[in-house]
């Protein structure tokens, strides 16, 4: 009989959409069937660039990934991450199934060699967060304006600290390695024992919280990916090279981590304000159409400035 806490858990496949031949690191994903359109267009950008994946349907996922997900924890991804590190033997790049590569991901293969444990896009050690989103206003009537055409600030982490992590979980690099092992492994128990946890938070909590003579103390090599490796829709003016188009929506069923132990998801006390110089002011409009900074004045927009900052929506 399989023990309760027993590590990985062996899972099964419902199909396996793989290619790209041998490389120093697979791309790893995987997806349910209401994914299937999302995970054939990631599988079709790996192939287009010669880069080995391997994308699994699965019959379910964790209810830490999903709310629509079940109480199966042989779906968590640490441990789909665990099995696909025995499988392979080689460094895994998980990346959610609705994410797509758009240009040569060459930094991972530097991670590879460099026999690197972890890397993920880290909200704490990015000095500027800055994120924006459309706002339905009238263009200029003589001007037909483009789909998406306008955006303001939505919201911002405004703390950093390289020791702790706020992560998003869409992209992640796992080494070969032992000590990457036993992240995955505390990683999946930190999801057992606070049910209903995201899985992100589940992560930063293990991150964040060593046990003291833990390789993930003394032993771990991190690296933190740029907004390029996990570029998500609201940074429109990041070119990306592993891209997330959607929004992410904040999960309604998302549990904060509660530990009767004292441990806190983070330690602020570890971190200090973020001192970076604003790309924009965070009250304007962004009009993409014609890269101009406005505000918004009595219901008119009024120019600010023009800017040569790129923009891909």
């Amino acid at each position: 009989m399989q023990r309760v806490n027993h590590f990985p858990r062996p899972f099964t496949s419902v199909r396996i959409l793989s290619g790209g031949g041998e490389g120093a690191y697979v791309i790893a994903a995987m997806f349910t069937a209401a994914y299937s359109a999302k995970a054939e267009r990631l599988a079709a950008s790996c192939a287009r660039l010669g880069l080995p994946y391997a994308i699994h349907e699965v019959p379910t996922v964790h209810n830490s990934i999903s709310v629509h997900g079940t109480n199966d924890f042989t779906y968590t991804k640490p441990n789909f991450i665990r099995n696909l590190l025995a499988a392979h033997n080689k460094p895994v790049l998980y990346v959610d199934a609705d994410c797509e590569f758009m240009a040569q991901p060459e930094l991972i293969d530097e991670l590879a060699k460099s026999r690197c444990d972890f890397a993920i896009y880290n909200w704490y050690a990015d000095e500027y967060t800055d994120g924006f989103v459309p706002v339905d206003l009238a263009g200029d009537v003589s001007e037909p304006a483009a789909a998406r055409r306008f955006y303001q600030f939505a919201g911002s982490v405004d703390w950093f600290s390289k020791r702790q992590l706020l992560c998003s979980g869409l992209v992640q690099f796992y080494g070969n390695s032992i000590t990457a092992r036993v992240l995955l492994k505390r990683w999946h128990q930190t999801i057992m024992r606070f049910p209903g946890c995201a899985d992100d938070n589940a992560l930063g909590f293990t991150f964040n919280n060593p046990k003291t003579f833990s390789p993930l103390r003394f032993l771990m090599k991190t690296r933190w990916l740029p907004k390029s490796y996990a570029r998500i829709s609201w940074w429109i003016y990041v070119k990306p090279i592993i891209n997330h188009a959607d929004t992410p929506l904040p999960s309604p069923n998302t549990v904060a981590i509660k530990d009767l132990g004292g441990r806190k998801e983070f330690y602020r006390s570890k971190m200090e304000r973020a001192k970076t110089e604003l790309l924009f002011p965070r009250d304007c409009i962004l009009d993409t159409q014609r890269r101009e900074i406005c505000k918004l004045v009595d219901g008119k927009l009024v120019l600010l400035r023009r800017t040569e900052q790129e923009f891909w929506l």
